[in-house]
C-alpha cells in the first residue's frame, strides 16, 4: 500500500480516535476536574466550534501546503493535545486541549477525506469514503475499548497517554512518503468562497448539521444514558465501543456491498429507519432494549457520512475546499446540540433530548433526498 493511501486511512482512523476521546474519558475527566454534565457539554462545544473554523482553514490553504504537510501538522498537534489532556488537573487545562485538539482534528480530517477518494476507487467517492470510513469506526471504538479496559490496571494518566502515543505513530510513513498527489488548482480565495454558494454544498452541509448532531451528542452523551438506566461507567464505556464497531461494519458492508446506483436513496432510507431507532431509545424500558436501540442507531448511521460525502463530491468534484465547508457547515451541529443534551443530561431528562435527535434525523431525511435526488451530478 502507498504512503498517500496509509496516510488517508491514518487520518480517518486518527479522526475517529480524536471524536471518541471525549466520550470515553467523560466521566474520568469531570471526577478529576470537578465538573457537571452542563459543564463537561461545554469542552464538546468547544472542540466542536475550533473543528468548524479550521474546517474552513484547513480546507482553503491544504491546496497551498499540501497532503502531507497537513497531515503531519494533524498527526503531531492531535499526539500532544490528548498528552494533555492525560496531565490536565482543572477545567482551563482541558479547554484549551480540547479547542486545540480542534486543529488536529481538522488537519487529520481533511487530509483522510479528500486524499482517499483521490487514490481509492477513482470516480467512486461513496464506495472510497465509506471504505476510509471504517478505520473512523476503528479509531473510535478502539479509543474508549483501551480507556475502559486499561484504566482500571494502570491510572487514567496512562491509558490517555498510550492513545497520544498511537495518534503520533503515523508520523512515520508520512514524513517518508513521496507518492502524495496534489490537490488540483492550488490556492484561490475566490475559488474557495465560490463553492458557497453552490446548491450541493449548501444541502450537502445542512445534511451534515444534522448527521453531525447526531453522532457527536451520541458519542458523548451515550455513557450517561447507559448511566441512566443503571449501566455501570465500565460496561456503559464498553457498549460505547460497540456503538463505534456497528458505524465500522456498516461501512465496510456498504463499500463492499452496496452498488453506487442504490447510493441517491441510501442516505434517507437510513435515517428514517434511525428515528425509529431513536425513538425506541427514549421509550425503553430496561438495560437490555436500551443498548439494543443504541446499536441499531450506530449500523444505520454509519454509512451516513461517508456516503453524503461521496455524492456531494459527485455533484462538485473532489476537492479540499468543498470538504471543508460542508463539513464546517455541519459542525455547527455538533457545537449547538451536545450542549442542549448537556442541558436535558443535567436536569435528569436525557431521554427528551435523545427525542431532539429523533427530530434531526426526521430533518436528515428530507434534506438528503434533495441532495441525492434533486441536484444533478457533475457529469449531467
Amino acid at each position: 500500500m502507498s504512503a498517500a493511501a496509509l496516510t488517508a486511512f491514518s487520518g480517518v482512523f486518527a479522526l475517529g480516535a480524536i471524536f471518541a476521546i471525549f466520550g470515553s474519558i467523560k466521566l474520568k475527566l469531570q471526577e478529576r476536574i470537578k465538573i457537571d454534565d452542563a459543564k463537561a457539554s461545554q469542552l464538546i462545544s468547544a472542540m466542536m466550534f475550533s473543528c468548524l473554523i479550521f474546517s474552513l482553514a484547513i480546507g482553503a490553504v491544504t491546496p497551498a501546503l499540501g497532503f502531507k504537510v497537513v497531515g503531519l501538522l494533524g498527526f503531531a498537534a492531535g499526539a500532544i493535545c490528548v498528552l494533555l489532556l492525560a496531565h490536565a488537573s482543572s477545567y482551563g487545562v482541558a479547554m484549551g486541549a480540547f479547542l486545540a485538539l480542534g486543529f488536529a482534528a481538522m488537519c487529520v480530517n481533511t487530509v483522510g477525506n479528500t486524499l482517499g477518494p483521490m487514490v481509492l476507487f477513482p470516480g467512486e467517492p461513496a464506495k472510497a469514503s465509506n471504505l476510509l470510513n471504517v478505520f473512523f469506526g476503528v479509531g473510535s471504538f478502539l479509543t474508549p475499548l483501551i480507556i475502559a479496559n486499561l484504566m482500571g490496571r494502570v491510572g487514567y494518566k496512562a491509558t490517555v497517554s498510550l492513545i497520544a502515543v498511537l495518534l503520533a505513530i503515523p508520523i512515520s510513513w508520512t514524513i517518508m512518503g513521496t507518492d502524495f498527489p496534489s490537490p488540483e488548482g492550488g490556492f484561490s480565495f475566490s475559488r474557495a468562497a465560490g463553492w458557497l454558494l453552490h446548491p450541493a454544498v449548501l444541502a450537502g452541509g445542512a445534511a451534515l448539521f444534522c448527521y453531525i448532531s447526531l453522532e457527536t451528542t451520541l458519542g458523548g452523551f451515550l455513557t450517561t444514558y447507559l448511566a441512566n438506566h443503571k449501566v455501570d461507567a465500565a460496561k456503559a464505556t464498553n457498549f460505547l465501543s460497540l456503538f463505534w464497531i456497528c458505524l465500522m461494519l456498516a461501512r465496510l458492508f456498504t463499500a463492499f456491498f452496496v452498488p453506487s446506483a442504490v447510493f441517491p436513496y441510501y442516505v434517507p432510507v437510513l435515517a428514517l429507519i434511525a428515528t425509529a431507532a431513536l425513538l425506541l431509545m427514549v421509550s425503553a424500558k430496561n438495560a437490555n432494549a436500551a443498548v439494543a436501540a443504541m446499536l441499531i442507531v450506530g449500523f444505520v448511521l454509519g454509512p451516513i457520512f461517508p456516503t453524503l460525502v461521496g455524492v456531494t463530491f459527485s455533484k462538485t468534484g473532489v476537492a479540499p475546499e468543498v470538504f471543508g465547508m460542508i463539513f464546517a457547515i455541519g459542525l455547527l451541529g455538533g457545537i449547538v446540540t451536545p450542549r442542549v443534551m448537556g442541558g436535558f443530561s443535567a436536569s435528569g431528562n436525557i431521554r427528551k433530548g435523545i427525542a431532539v435527535l429523533a427530530g434531526l434525523a426526521v430533518a436528515l431525511v428530507v434534506i438528503s433526498a434533495v441532495l441525492s435526488l434533486a441536484i444533478p451530478n457533475l457529469a449531467q
